[in-house]
């Protein structure tokens, strides 16, 4: 390892803070909306890595980075680095889970009290000179006794939980195979072990679980069929959950209420997009964890853990956790 290590960052990172970090102790080389062998060119000369969406750090790319020994994503989320590639290069990958907790939770019960208050329609109406004398015909109605059914009941999905069964008195029932009966209860949920229970059941359905080759593409046309006709779909996990094309039917046609979604299969999303057309869908452009104060932290993490492996460290939140010994060796 040299004395002053190179850093690559791939995309700025979400906050200043994290770079200022870095660059007292390495050298960086930012770039943005680089092609791959440009990626490949950078990573050939670098120690660390750091990557956020939309660049990705392919096989080819890695193999590339035979000084490097750490990588991190900006967030939560790895599916911007192939990290069998990563593991067979003997390079730690890290991840910066806990952040979202509070921003996607809360971008959540945002989207949900959207539906039930419909600001946006009332403050287009106000703007076009009515809107008032709506007593009789208003369709708003109450988040309280309500049913939420989430999918996925880890830290974020156990977070949106805890907010609608405490602060809205919302039944709370949720599916997530890899967590027990407590853990449910912790929050005031009700575990099901059988979706289409919680789909047929619920008000609202929110997904949170990761994107896994399990949860690819599960959002598809029997899932939405098993939803009321009268329910609502939240997505802010990851686009891949849901089969796009089944979506746009279920609104098109009105298997269900409506839709809210912070992430899609290809993101920007093209502006011929069916989505756009839909009046009973409600978009934000994965947006829903990048508060001010998530930025920061996000950055903070990514930063400390690259300088972490540099110092010849073990990072607190390795996704390959295997090869940490292999990696020590290379330091």
């Amino acid at each position: 390892m040299r004395n002053r290590p190179r850093v690559l960052i791939l995309e700025s990172m979400y906050h200043p803070a994290g770079q200022e970090l870095l660059a007292g102790k390495a050298d960086l080389d930012i770039l943005e909306n680089a092609t791959e062998d440009r990626i490949i060119e950078a990573v050939a000369e670098a120690d660390a890595v750091f990557v956020r969406y939309p660049s990705k750090l392919t096989a080819k790319a890695i193999e590339a980075g035979k000084n490097v020994v750490i990588i991190s994503t900006s967030g939560r989320g790895t599916d911007a680095i192939d990290i069998g590639a990563a593991s067979a290069g003997e390079i730690a990958v890290v991840n910066n889970p806990g952040a979202g907790r509070v921003p996607v939770s809360e971008h959540t019960l945002g989207l949900m009290l959207e539906f039930a208050k419909q600001f946006r329609r009332s403050d287009a109406e106000i703007r076009a000179g009515g809107g008032f004398g709506q007593g009789p015909v208003s369709t708003r109605f109450h988040l309280e006794e309500r049913t939420v059914g989430i999918v996925g009941c880890g830290q974020i999905g156990s977070e949106v939980a805890r907010k609608c069964s405490v602060g809205f008195r919302m039944k709370v029932l949720a599916y997530d195979p890899y967590i027990g009966d407590d853990d449910v209860k912790a929050v005031n949920g009700e575990r099901v072990s059988n979706l289409e229970d919680l789909l047929s059941a619920s008000d609202f359905v929110s997904v949170h679980a990761e994107l896994t080759e399990e949860t690819r593409g599960m959002v598809d046309r029997d899932f939405l069929r098993a939803m009321r006709r009268d329910a609502y779909f939240l997505n802010t996990a990851r686009g891949g959950i849901v089969e796009q094309g089944a979506l746009i039917e279920a609104l098109q046609e009105n298997w269900i209420a409506g839709a809210a979604l912070d992430v899609f299969e290809a993101e920007p999303i093209p502006v011929d997009s069916p989505l756009v057309a839909l009046d009973n869908l409600i978009m934000s452009p994965h947006v829903g964890g990048l508060t001010i104060e998530a930025r920061e932290e996000l950055s903070i993490s990514a930063a400390s853990q690259i300088l972490q492996v540099l110092a010849g460290d073990k990072p607190p939140h390795l996704v390959n956790p295997d090869i940490w010994d292999k990696v020590a060796a290379r330091l």
